[in-house]
């Protein structure tokens, strides 16, 4: 027995009036034939889950995606075949979502309400360029944008994990290294001196002691990491706990500086690029609070654009809520007065990223030694202590 599919439909009746609803049929064709049958013509026919299902891409395959879609419409290529020329361009994650964006396009959608329709996960501030391109400054340029947007972002991010991937395999491996002295060198040497009976040395003591207490704890230890990693999500449910958070991560010293660079590279980026494509101040500044990735910067970024709204400098107002850095203000206040505003804010936010990715390079610099000391010394310890024990060691008579 075929399956029933809720279909949500737009349509033309024939004296010109617009209908939507849902209606439910076994195919797409079947669905099309129930509407011809009630004299209404189908302009828009979707499968309501489907529609709702997003693909797993990286940042990298969106710019990549859309940087190919760039290239293509620079040719002169309607937007129609520039699509069908995509097939064998685009990363795989977009293989999925070309029909659905097509089928769209031909039916008369602009490509960014397709592309937001589509399963691509991409983000607001990127379809609101399209969009705003779509409908005044040019769709070559405004994808341009934001494949620009986009690549930028993946490129913070790329390197912001390179600069994180050798402490992180430091921490895993000293880690590793620990573990493995305490939950099976030591307890094998317990073993070995229970035979002998004599008095140990104190830092033996010491050390077996810490070791029984660590594979005793291990256990509750882990149960109790994963209840709060489970609890965690619902009790971040709340906005206003997740922005509390990222208010107390950025008055941490190092961290708090390199989170505020990042979401200011971010904000300025997307503010930059959405007003190149001739989107308006106070829709702009709404995309790019969204787009920092800290509740509480966009938070401030809401603020200021309240003031900014009643007649406030748009530096002024930035300064005032602390939304970005100096050094971005700085320039933010440059381009008011030259009137290059979406100039200076694209130029603050490669300073502020290149500061961002600075400080990580600093911080991971300065960690390194710590974590190589930190777990060094504890093998060391651990290490004396086994070797003193064993050195005092007297044969029975």
């Amino acid at each position: 027995m075929s399956r029933v599919i809720a279909y949500t439909f737009r349509a033309l009746r024939r004296d010109g009036s617009r209908e939507q609803g849902v209606i439910e049929a076994t195919t797409r064709e079947a669905a099309v034939a129930v509407l011809s049958s009630r004299g209404v013509f189908a302009v828009d026919l979707d499968e309501p889950s489907a529609s709702r299902r997003r693909t797993r891409a990286s940042a990298e395959d969106l710019a990549l995606g859309l940087r190919a879609l760039v290239t293509v419409l620079a040719s002169g290529v309607p937007l129609g075949r520039a699509l069908a020329m995509l097939e064998d361009l685009v990363p795989e994650s977009w293989q999925a979502a070309l029909p659905e964006i097509r089928r769209r396009i031909e039916q008369g959608e602009r490509l960014g309400a397709a592309l937001e329709a589509s399963p691509l996960p991409l983000p607001p501030q990127v379809i609101g360029i399209i969009g705003a391109g779509e409908a005044g400054s040019g769709l070559v340029a405004a994808t341009e944008s934001a494949a620009q947007l986009l690549e930028q972002r993946a490129a913070m991010r790329g390197a912001l994990r390179s600069a994180l991937a050798y402490p992180c395999m430091l921490a895993v491996a000293g880690s590793a290294s620990v573990a493995l002295l305490i939950g099976f060198v030591l307890p094998r040497f317990a073993e070995l001196l229970a035979d002998y009976g004599q008095t140990l040395p104190v830092s033996t003591r010491v050390v077996l002691t810490f070791g029984a207490f660590a594979r005793l704890a291990f256990i509750p230890s882990m149960l109790g990491l994963a209840i709060v990693l489970a609890l965690l999500p619902g009790w971040l449910g709340q906005r206003d706990r997740i922005q509390r958070l990222h208010r107390a991560l950025l008055a941490v010293p190092a961290v708090g500086g390199i989170r505020l660079s990042t979401s200011t590279a971010q904000a300025c980026s997307a503010l930059a690029a959405l007003l190149s494509a001739g989107v308006p101040l106070a829709g702009a500044l709404m995309h790019a609070a969204c787009a920092t990735g800290d509740r509480e910067i966009e938070a401030r970024i809401a603020r200021a654009r309240e003031a900014i709204a009643t007649g406030e400098r748009i530096s002024s107002a930035l300064q005032r809520t602390a939304a970005m850095t100096p050094t971005a203000i700085r320039l933010v206040r440059i381009g008011e007065e030259t009137g290059k505003l979406a100039e200076m804010l694209a130029h603050a936010a490669r300073i502020e990223a290149t500061h961002a990715l600075q400080r990580v390079q600093q911080l991971t610099r300065t960690l390194e030694p710590v974590l190589i000391l930190a777990f060094g010394g504890i093998v060391m310890i651990v290490a004396a202590a086994l070797l003193q024990a064993m050195y005092g060691l007297r044969p029975l008579t």
